[in-house]
């Protein structure tokens, strides 16, 4: 009897530890789906950054107009700057470019006082250029707009410039003496200082203020000045990088070096949360692959990225000023997060399946014998068919679907990795072109070096590759080690769960791409 209810206890007790090792198991994958991919900086190299600082004096307003283009869309812009196409641009190209911007900015600027519109126009412009990440260059326009002002009233001001470009918005009004400003929604000092440098705290949610209103009339004013305090701007990879191995120069020794520092370098990047290892992992966890899959995974996922990062760079090369590359992220995501959910939600009707069909899954122990008969919801049957996405369906000698020892349950509980299976991963984990290499291949072709570009975005791709291979392995052997000590439903029902954490992460990531579009 002792024996009896020792061996109940220690039934229960190992079915507590099971349990507990699925919630880890499915904990462990659940804040790598959770984390967004890893950035820099959330100013980034994509960014046109906007300021607007409107300063009343007596009888007029004047508006202080600042944009801070990042390094890609200067990339875009030179082209329009450099009219004589040698390459570089001079101070007189650079003075032509800014009365042109500064008209075309004029245009965009609504600035209301009792309902009365008020014009603004451009009275000085200029442009200069500053050395940016990789050999490129970093735009920076300042221009000022004056126009009349009442005695007093309410006014509204807009920037309708750019409105689907990401980057920090700013407006500011103050009064000089003579013009007191009230009820204002927006502060008298800048927060950036005029964007050079950026508020620490508002690094990971940069100010998106287009609009302000304000009242204004006669009173004591002040000088508005600026914020104090404050963080230098610091873009991705400004204090090294891929992008800057680039633009330096050496013999073979030096193109060796770069070469295994790029593959290193991407490495260590693939660490950070995102970047697919999630994906590689829970996919693998769900549908019992094997090293030999995970290699397949790790490599389809690295060739995708490549070719997405080389896509991506020759539509901003040849489409240039017209295209705003960072608009494509969104709807990107959305494909990979589409992908993954389809993804997961085939994997999880195969593996309800293939449970359905294991005669072994309540009591643990491979029999020969035909009878039909149930084990608790998991009725039995063979797996038939095959998946376009999944693979055929494939069961040991004999047909019947029986556990081996230290195979995650079984070979026939294996779902084989199809061809649309593995597009859909490489999709999912290398549609999104990693900004830093896409960045090494605008250097490139800025520096007519792009055979050099093009070896390290493949020395890139190559360790990216190397990690989603290694933690595909650890993945699958760890799996394979708790496989072998578990012969439970509950370790069973492991890979339906994971199956169905990748599609509630596909899901999700469908989703917020479709709202940032």
């Amino acid at each position: 009897m002792r024996r009896g209810r020792r061996s109940a206890g220690g039934r229960a007790s190992h079915a507590a530890r099971i349990r507990l090792g699925t919630a880890l198991v499915l904990g462990a994958l659940l804040p790598l789906f959770l984390a967004g991919p890893a950035a820099a900086h959330p100013l980034g190299n994509f960014t046109v950054n906007r300021y607007a600082g409107l300063v009343l004096s007596p009888g007029q307003v004047r508006v202080d107009y600042v944009v801070d283009m990042a390094e890609i869309p200067t990339f875009q812009e030179l082209p329009r700057i450099d009219q004589d196409s040698d390459g570089d641009a001079s101070g007189a190209e650079l003075a032509r470019w800014a009365r042109a911007e500064a008209a075309a900015i004029a245009r965009g600027l609504a600035l209301e006082v009792a309902g009365t519109e008020v014009p603004l126009a451009p009275t000085a412009a200029r442009a200069s250029l500053r050395p940016g990440q990789g050999g490129l260059q970093v735009l920076r326009l300042e221009a000022t707009f004056t126009g009349p002002l009442p005695r007093a009233g309410r006014a509204t001001f807009e920037d309708r410039n750019d409105p689907g470009r990401v980057g920090w918005r700013e407006i500011t009004v103050a009064g000089l003496p003579g013009v007191d400003v009230a009820r204002a929604s927006v502060p008298a000092r800048s927060a950036s200082d005029e964007l050079r440098s950026y508020p620490q705290d508002l690094l990971s949610s940069p100010l998106r203020v287009t609009r302000a209103t304000f009242s204004f009339g006669p009173g004591p004013g002040g000088p508005p000045g600026s914020a104090a305090g404050g963080a230098s701007v610091v873009r991705p990879g400004t204090a090294g990088g891929l992008a800057d191995l680039v633009s330096r120069t050496g013999g073979i020794g030096f193109l060796a070096v770069a070469v295994a520092v790029a593959l290193g370098a991407d490495a260590l990047h693939a660490m950070a949360p995102g970047h697919g290892k999630a994906l590689v992992a829970t996919y693998l966890v769900g549908s019992g692959g094997r090293v030999r899959d995970a290699a397949r995974i790790g490599v389809a996922v690295a060739a995708m990225h490549s070719a997405s990062v080389l896509a991506l760079g020759w539509a901003i090369v040849v489409v240039r000023g017209s295209f705003a590359p960072e608009r494509a992220y969104p709807w990107l995501t959305a494909l990979a997060g589409g992908c993954a959910a389809v993804l997961g939600a085939a994997l999880v009707v195969s593996r309800l399946r293939l449970l359905r069909a294991d005669p072994a899954l309540d009591h643990g122990h491979p029999h020969g014998h035909g009878h039909p008969h149930r084990h608790g919801w998991l009725r039995l049957g063979h797996a038939r068919g095959s998946s376009a996405i999944l693979g055929p369906r494939r069961a040991p000698r004999g047909g019947a679907l029986v556990p081996s020892p230290g195979e995650d349950g079984a070979r026939g509980l294996r779902s084989p990795l199809g061809p649309g299976g593995l597009a859909s991963l490489a999709l999912a984990g290398g549609i999104l072109p990693s900004p830093s290499a896409l960045l090494a291949l605008l250097a490139s072709v800025a520096l007519d070096r792009l055979a050099f570009g093009l070896a390290l975005i493949l020395a890139f791709s190559v360790g990216l590759a190397g990690t989603l291979v290694a933690v595909g392995v650890v993945a699958v052997r760890a799996r394979e080690a708790v496989a072998r000590r578990t012969r439970t439903t509950w370790w069973r029902a492991v890979p339906v769960a994971s199956a169905g954490l990748l599609f509630l992460a596909g899901l999700a990531m469908t989703a917020r791409g479709l709202l940032q579009g």
